[in-house]
């Protein structure tokens, strides 16, 4: 039965599970219809009566006057009505004026008639309401009953395969079942499948460019040093010999960034890193862009801050946004905070422009800057990610607040 029950398709199985529902309802229905309430009524009273008969038959064998309760009668063939001459022995309901209750019986040839108001019994209408109201709670409990069994066996494979996807369990089960589910999860693991040889396309890619690039960059910035140092001191291009070789080392600690976000987060070597000169080293490396700007440039960290993550990932982050906030901060200052493992760079520039969503950065959107500021914060986001850290970002008018909490999730 159950091996049937799993061959069949989700739509069958709620199909099933409905029809037994109304099986079940159709049963108790049956059943409550059965049960005559008069017939049951009847049974009891006449029950009642025969006990008292008893009493009364021994009385009567003994030439005791027998004792007759409240609101009950006693006839024999002489007293008794005409009215009630014409019922047989057994027990009868009489309904003329009021409902009384009527028990025939012969003793030593004689006939008596017992007759007894309606009045003790009225608690069985109370009972026979109870009765209904009990069927109709238990065909309730019964749905509900039925209701749980059908939704935990609907929703069991859909449950196990939900967490075979969260857990990124592989491979997927169900993928031979020829229901519903079977069809989830083949495209469940055609679909993750995709993802993963996408996601093995761009390392690859990334791996490939970082590597072709770093020899011509490594020859452009050996020839652009060479220049600069044959230059005189006072010639007008030794300035653009210099940013020349600032340029070409940044790109090349970029494509080692490149490299590093290429790989599985779990590979990387962590250490214990210290901020502050790791902090300072960017801030040197900043200086360029604050000589003809009255901007202060202020740090705020102890002397003995570590943290445990990759030195070259989190140089990186911190280098591109302080060179941002250098970048495009015109007046006022530039406040790089340290307490504990939580870092806040802030500026007083003109805030993120409006294509740039300061809660997920998104790389190539057209801004009326174009100078990389979105691709160096979307970096910055794939960097904070693979590091398992977190970055809250404030934007405004009046300037950026960037808060980085550099303490590794599990």
């Amino acid at each position: 039965m159950k091996s049937a029950y799993r061959h069949m398709t989700l739509k069958t199985r709620i199909t099933v599970s409905f029809v037994l529902l109304m099986v079940a309802v159709m049963a108790f229905v049956v059943a409550a219809e059965q049960l005559d309430y008069d017939d049951l009524r009847a049974y009891v009273i006449s029950k009642s009566l025969r006990q008292e008969v008893q009493r009364l038959e021994a009385d009567i064998a003994k030439g005791i006057n027998p004792t007759i309760p409240d609101g009950s009668r006693l006839y024999d063939a002489q007293t008794v009505p005409d009215a009630l001459r014409r019922y047989a022995p057994g027990y009868h309901s009489v309904k003329e004026p009021e409902v009384w209750h009527l028990l025939v019986f012969d003793l030593n040839d004689q006939r008596y008639y017992l007759l007894q108001d309606g009045e003790p019994y009225e608690y069985l209408e109370h009972v026979i309401d109870g009765y209904a109201l009990l069927v109709i709670l238990l065909c309730i409990l019964c749905a509900f009953w039925i209701g749980r069994q059908t939704s935990a066996r609907v929703t069991a494979p859909i449950t196990r395969l939900a967490e075979a996807v969260q857990r990124k369990q592989m491979p997927f089960p169900y993928q031979d079942a020829r229901d519903e589910i079977g069809v989830l999860a083949r495209a469940f693991a055609q679909h993750s499948e995709e993802l993963e040889q996408f996601l093995q396309r761009e390392r690859c890619f990334a791996g490939d460019a970082s590597h072709e690039l770093r020899t011509p960059l490594a020859i452009i910035a050996g020839a652009a040093e060479t220049i600069v140092h044959q230059l005189p001191a006072d010639s007008h291009l030794r300035s653009s010999g210099e940013r020349i070789v600032r340029t070409t080392q940044e790109m090349q600690r970029q494509l080692a960034c490149l490299l590093l976000l290429s790989r599985d987060p779990q590979t990387l070597t962590r250490a214990d890193v210290p901020l502050r000169p790791l902090i300072e080293e960017c801030m040197t490396r900043c200086r360029p862009w604050l000589d003809s700007k009255p901007v202060a440039l202020v740090l705020d960290a102890p002397q003995d801050s570590h943290v445990h993550t990759h030195a070259e990932l989190a140089r990186s982050v911190v280098w591109n946004l302080l060179r941002n906030a250098c970048q495009y901060t015109d007046e006022g200052e530039v406040r790089i905070a340290l307490h504990g493992t939580t870092l806040v760079i802030s500026d007083t520039g003109p805030g993120l422009p409006p294509s740039i969503d300061p809660q997920q950065f998104q790389r190539f959107l057209p801004s009326a800057r174009h100078s990389g500021e979105g691709l160096g914060l979307s970096i910055v986001q794939r960097i904070v990610e693979h590091l398992g850290w977190k970055m809250v970002v404030e934007s405004s008018e009046k300037g950026c607040r960037f808060t980085l909490r550099m303490q590794h999730a599990a």
